[in-house]
């Protein structure tokens, strides 16, 4: 990589920027006669009004130029005077064909060339969704925005990726480090008129991390409007078993050099998610219930301040924030029966747990524009911090079917864990754009350290008693450098090509205090990505991708610690876990409103959470191992149906075959499956002012495999009303989730022949009513002149 740094900064130093790619421009200059005039000036002049470029028509009135992909205004200058302006989006070659000149022309026309975007676009490494297009995000959120995008998905207010699993969201190519609820209230913050397109990234490049077998998700704001403030505050009242509510807001403030950009959310509630979970023994059953209350209590906000300290540098702070405090009160009751189904014990377990969760992120951001070809240099520093303190109580007592307590068999524990994590990086990247090929390159470092330490404490007595041999204290630390180098080349009129290389090294060392045990790992990788793209006509384009990921381990399943949720049940880190790879492979095609997928992805040495369960024992044991290989094959089909101007269909079919390959087949099996699942979101509009629409929306997905674990088919029906009142600046809603309670699963897994089943509710049966308001004003903007300004404008 060395050797490609000192290329690349040669051909820097060396070359001139002809030589940089750009494209072509030409027209005809003719007078009202229709002849052509020579000698007329044509000047394009950039963002920061600097003329980058002039040229002299011919002697029959055509010019010729080459110039860098952007917007231009056009400056047709003759006969001593201005004759006409023009704006261009330069994006392809462009030919403007004649422009007619009247020699009586005093006034000034401005002509600005632009076509329509479509509703979906294909670039060469991403896909993009233009929602200012689309019916059903008009007077919503950036959550409806999301709901309508190909190959996205939201399901219980977790955002999903189709054939991925897991997915970042991305603001304007800045990553939102929230997640669950606090980032679904962040996304409800944003109105999706601010909204110019959503990019699904399902296979990154190169530039991006190669953690996770997950696509990103980039949201491109609208561009501030300058010198103005506004904002939202917003307000929701979900009833589900128990009531929950939230409120928050976000303001935004942009005054000639400064842009300011906060939001700010609380919710507070709970909700009563219930399972029941059942193992088949040879000769007995356990059946278990689960009943929670789950208490939220969640403060989360951010700021970014951008600043302008010229034409051509942007620099940044960004700090987001998020204290959480749920606590999570429980009722397990496990009955144990013979083959006969006569009880043979009950035991019962009632507990407490409470959290008290921090993160904190800081990022500060330099973007340079190192000339007007192109040339551009970014830097990011971040630090981030993750705090978690877990209080648990419990206490099991164990009783025969008459009611009678079975003696020395009630035990109360008090279960601690504290956790912490920080994480210092850095990275940069730098665009180069050739006169053959657009390179980019750059490199990132991180260091991660994590320390955790786990406290049990046998409270059955009246004094706690310390067990050493239940608790763990646990540091682990990791570092990882990184550099990348992509390439993009327009090979004709038609086709695209990009190829990218990441290389990461990786170094861990995890150490038990309470075990006396290291465990080091380092290993070298390389993450290829290629991408190819064939414009077959305008409403057609082909695409091509494939690309290689790495899914590292949580922090917390490389601990070993037990943490008991009965005397029976506890569940254990692994330090022997090893990351796993998945090679990802796509073929797509978009049409105007169609796009459509087959995709397919190799997995090794999966890892998962295993519930080992034996014969000879009742104490069951979730540890996560690396056991399995997985294969799947998969279609998608996205489809928007919006001909009628009161109804748009935004439909989403995926049908996928997976097979999950077991190393150890004698404690768990192979399994595989055929999927279908199914997604259709409906907008009607119900007036002709449009502020009053309904949604009506269905989600059905038959029985799949996720590793180690087969799942039972579900379905459910979400309906809803939207109003919008005070011009669009007051939105109201009332929806309807999980209409007829049929959101629910069951996970079966089998180890060492023992079958367990995992029904799972999340009490996703509920009514939300909320509401939005948008503001927003201009503010004066500041006109003091320079002293410098005349010697500022001889240095363009």
């Amino acid at each position: 990589m060395g050797k490609v740094y000192l290329i690349v900064l040669f051909l820097i130093i060396i070359f001139p920027n002809e030589i940089f790619s750009q494209i072509k421009i030409s027209g005809q200059i003719r007078n009202q006669n229709d002849k052509p005039i020579e000698l007329v000036e044509i000047q394009f002049q950039d963002k920061d009004s600097v003329i980058v470029k002039s040229e002299l028509t011919d002697v029959n009135g055509d010019f010729k130029t080459s110039i860098d992909k952007g917007e231009y205004l056009i400056l047709i200058k003759g006969f001593g005077k201005m004759l006409q302006k023009q704006k261009v989006k330069a994006d392809q070659n462009l030919d403007m064909g004649v422009i007619k000149i009247f020699e009586n022309q005093e006034q000034l026309k401005e002509v600005t060339i632009l076509s329509k975007k479509k509703l979906i676009e294909r670039k060469v490494d991403r896909l993009v969704f233009n929602v200012e297009n689309s019916i059903s995000a008009i007077g919503g959120d950036a959550t409806d925005a999301l709901k309508v995008t190909p190959g996205i998905r939201i399901e219980e207010d977790q955002i999903s990726m189709i054939g991925k699993s897991g997915m970042s969201v991305m603001i304007d190519d800045k990553l939102v480090k929230l997640s669950g609820d606090d980032l679904i209230s962040f996304l409800k913050g944003i109105p999706s008129g601010n909204i110019k397109s959503i990019e699904v990234i399902s296979n990154p490049p190169a530039k991006y991390d190669a953690e996770g077998n997950s696509g990103i998700v980039n949201i491109k704001l609208k561009k501030a409007k300058k010198n103005s403030i506004s904002g939202n505050l917003k307000t929701s009242y979900s009833q589900a078993k128990y009531p929950l509510g939230t409120l928050g807001g976000g303001l935004n403030y942009q005054k000639d050099k400064l842009t300011v950009t906060s939001n700010i959310s609380y919710n507070n509630g709970s909700t009563a998610p219930y399972q029941e979970y059942t193992i088949y023994y040879p000769k007995y059953t356990w059946f278990e219930t689960n009943k929670v209350r789950s208490f939220q209590n969640n403060l989360s906000g951010g700021i970014t301040l951008d600043y302008q300290i010229n034409s051509k540098t942007t620099m940044g702070l960004q700090y987001s924030g998020a204290s959480n405090k749920p606590i999570r009160k429980g009722l397990n009751t496990s009955s144990i029966t013979n083959n006969n189904f006569v009880l043979d014990s009950l035991i019962v377990t009632p507990s407490r747990l409470e959290i008290d969760r921090k993160t904190n992120s800081v990022n500060f951001h330099v973007i340079t524009k190192i000339d007007s070809i192109g040339r551009q240099l970014s830097v990011d520093v971040d630090y981030f911090n993750y705090s978690a303190d877990l209080n648990n109580n419990f206490s099991t007592n164990t009783s025969l079917p008459n009611g009678t307590d079975v003696p020395d068999r009630f035990i109360s524990a008090n279960n601690l864990s504290d956790q912490n994590i920080d994480i210092y990086s850095a990275k940069i990247d730098y665009e180069l754009p050739l006169k053959w090929v657009n390179v980019s390159f750059g490199g990132k470092v991180s260091f991660i350290d994590n320390s955790s330490a786990v406290s049990y404490f046998n409270t059955t007595n009246s004094d706690p008693i310390f067990e050493p041999l239940k608790s763990n204290i646990f540091d682990y630390k990791e570092n990882t450098q990184a550099v990348y180098i992509s390439g993009n080349k327009n090979l004709s009129k038609k086709w695209d090509l990009q190829l990218g290389l990441r290389l990461e090294n990786t170094q861990t060392k995890g150490f038990s205090e309470t075990l006396n045990q290291t465990n080091v790992n380092n290993y070298l990788k390389l993450f290829p990505t290629l991408y190819l793209t064939y414009k077959a006509s305008e409403n057609s384009t082909f695409g091509f991708n494939y690309n290689r990921r790495i899914d590292r381990p949580a922090f917390s399943k490389l601990n070993p610690f037990r943490f008991y949720t009965s005397s029976f049940n506890y569940t254990e880190g692994n330090p022997f876990l090893q990351p796993y790879f998945t090679d990802n492979i796509e073929l797509s095609h978009t049409g105007k409103n169609l796009y459509s997928s087959v995709y397919a992805y190799y997995l090794k040495n999966g890892f998962d959470e295993v519930a080992f369960v034996s014969a000879g024992s009742i104490t069951q044991i979730v540890r996560p191992i690396n056991f399995y290989t997985e294969k799947s094959i998969g279609w998608i089909e996205s489809y928007t149906f919006n001909k009628w101007k009161w109804w748009e269909s935004n439909n989403q079919l995926n049908v996928y075959y997976s097979q999950t390959t077991s190393d150890i087949t004698n404690v768990l099996p192979n399994i595989d499956s055929w999927t279908c699942s199914f997604n259709s979101t409906n907008v009607f509009t119900l007036n002709k002012a449009k502020t009053i629409k309904s949604e009506l929306n269905f989600t059905g997905k038959s029985p799949s495999t996720a590793g180690s674990y087969s799942i039972s088919g579900f379905y459910y029906f979400d309906m809803g009303f939207t109003f919008l009142f005070l011009k669009n600046k007051l939105q109201t809603s009332v929806n309807f989730l999980d209409v007829f309670r049929t959101q629910k699963k069951t996970y079966t897994q089998s180890v060492n022949g023992i079958k367990q089943e995992n029904y799972d509710y999340r009490d996703t049966q509920k009514i939300r009513l909320s509401l939005v308001w948008n503001f927003g004003k201009s503010i004066k903007a500041s006109k003091k002149k320079l002293s410098n300004e005349e010697e500022k404008k001889r240095t363009n």
